[in-house]
């Protein structure tokens, strides 16, 4: 694993505005049972890694003041205005320390899936499940593969394969993170093509009445003439 260098923030480096406008992003590591420590991280470092895919999900090796501590990021801050990164937050970790954190789902073969090919659509419940783990045996994503799955299928987190001693913050339910449903556009059409035929009746429904109604004053004069003769 690579290692990262940061810097003790001092005083005599001057504000947090000052750090940014020199690339580095101010920020502080905290433990429990652990003093906090305020440090700097380089902007472009942090921006790489963050960029990464699972920045949340993987420990990093951060070197201090030639001190190496495991850090796991937790929060960042960001300007209102500028939306620039301004301040990040790091957890200190040792391998058993237990951490939650959310882990993206990944499907795998919705190109061959039946039920995506039959036109159903993959619905997305949660696209981030939280769990608890170890920080050493944090998944980088958890993954299910649809190549068997149908239209009305749902997948829970029990279809999952979570590694040993991981477990998800929801326990009291089997939680669905994603669905297999029936294509919508096929509805619209069929009530579009419904709607058409519908009217088409009530048309021809109209146009009987206006001949009735045509009718009608002929017959009228028919009698009349009758009358009078």
């Amino acid at each position: 694993m690579e290692n990262y260098k940061a810097v003790i923030r001092k005083k005599s480096e001057g504000s947090n505005k000052g750090l940014l406008k020199k690339g580095l992003v101010p920020g502080i590591i905290y433990g429990k049972g652990t003093e906090p420590k305020k440090i700097a991280f380089e902007d472009k470092i942090l921006k790489k890694l963050m960029s990464s895919g699972s920045f949340y999900t993987k420990i990093i090796d951060l070197e201090i003041d030639g001190e190496l501590e495991k850090i796991l990021p937790k929060d960042l801050q960001y300007h209102p205005v500028t939306d620039r990164l301004i301040h990040f937050d790091f957890l200190r970790v040792k391998d058993d320390t237990k951490v939650t954190v959310e882990v993206p789902v990944e499907f795998l073969n919705q190109d061959i899936c039946p039920g995506i090919k039959k036109g159903g659509v993959l619905n997305l419940v949660r696209r981030l499940v939280e769990l608890v783990s170890n920080a050493n045996q944090i998944p980088e994503k958890l993954i299910f593969d649809l190549k068997e799955s149908e239209i009305g299928d749902a997948v829970k987190i029990s279809n999952i394969n979570l590694p040993e001693g991981v477990t998800p913050t929801i326990t009291d339910r089997d939680f669905v993170i994603a669905t297999l449903v029936p294509p919508t556009v096929e509805v619209e059409e069929t009530k579009t093509e419904e709607d058409s035929e519908e009217g088409k009746e009530e048309t021809s429904e109209e146009k009987d009445k206006t001949e009735e109604n045509k009718e009608k004053p002929d017959d009228k004069k028919e009698e009349k003439k009758e009358e009078s003769k």
